[in-house]
């Protein structure tokens, strides 16, 4: 009598070629749920959570198989307020593989989110950037225009126009 049902949505990114995937934990805050990822061709893989760590808003996965493809690092400890910014994610748990641009607006940035629940959380030395991140984008990667990873899409201003936050890559 019971039946699986799709009840929220994120996105993530494969950092290792054996499938390790991170996110933030706020995308995967239920313990007994099921999680599976999405790879940008359609594929579906049954996901285990290795690591949630609440302080800092991250999650580390792991996907069965070989040889993925996955996104290089950068070092955030480089990043300039000015410079261009890549976002790529879920956005709104239905627009798959969304692109937005814009710039880095700040760095080193202390906020609080509200988390699960409307639990507040504090995030520190976050990235601040105008490429528009929504509700959906959460775990996704902050590029360079070189594709190197700056940083971990993790929260927005409600209510604002592209004000949006990445934990930094050298912190994730």
């Amino acid at each position: 009598g019971t039946q699986k049902q799709q009840v929220g949505s994120g996105s993530g990114f494969i950092v290792s070629a054996d499938g390790y995937v991170v996110t933030n934990k706020h995308v995967v805050e239920e313990v007994d749920a099921e999680y599976t990822v999405i790879a940008s061709d359609g594929k579906k893989f049954v996901a285990t959570v290795l690591a949630r760590d609440p302080s800092n808003d991250i999650a580390v996965l792991k996907i069965n198989g070989s040889n993925f493809s996955y996104l290089t690092f950068g070092n955030s400890d480089k990043i300039q307020v000015g410079q261009k910014a890549i976002a790529i994610g879920y956005s709104l748990g239905r627009i798959g593989n969304t692109v937005s641009t814009g710039i880095v607006s700040g760095v080193k940035r202390s906020i609080q989110a509200s988390g699960a629940g409307g639990r507040p959380g504090d995030l520190f030395d976050v990235i601040q950037t105008d490429a528009a991140i929504n509700p959906g984008n959460s775990g996704g990667p902050l590029l360079n225009l070189k594709g190197d990873v700056i940083g971990m899409n993790v929260a927005i201003v409600q209510g604002s126009q592209n004000i949006g936050f990445a934990l930094p890559i050298n912190d994730v």
